[in-house]
């Protein structure tokens, strides 16, 4: 079998981005569940649970319309709190709920 010449670089080099941008992500994603817990409080442990955040804008999975409800009540109180406990260099600005199963669940 032949090899094509320099093939084997790109591959070293894909892969080491990968890796890379996993262990970043992982990083960025446990901050922002830690600040998303101290922010919406123990009770919301294991009904929530945050999926995305980008451009400000956290997306988080709630169990039902119940904590649909109490969660954006208390959404600017929350905001607030996210932003004094996440270290990353992105502020929150809006929070977006959606119902669905969580993973913790």
């Amino acid at each position: 079998m032949m090899r094509r010449r320099g093939t084997g670089r790109v591959a070293h080099v894909v892969e080491g981005l990968l890796r890379k941008w996993e262990t970043g992500s992982v990083k960025k994603g446990n901050a922002v569940r830690d600040a998303w817990m101290s922010a919406a409080g123990e009770e919301a442990l294991g009904r929530t649970q945050p999926v995305s955040f980008k451009k400000g804008t956290l997306m988080v999975i709630v169990e039902n319309s119940t904590w649909l409800y109490k969660l954006t009540m208390e959404k600017r109180g929350i905001i607030k709190l996210f932003n004094e406990n996440y270290s990353g260099r992105q502020k929150l600005e809006e929070i977006r709920f959606r119902i669905g199963k969580t993973d913790l669940e």
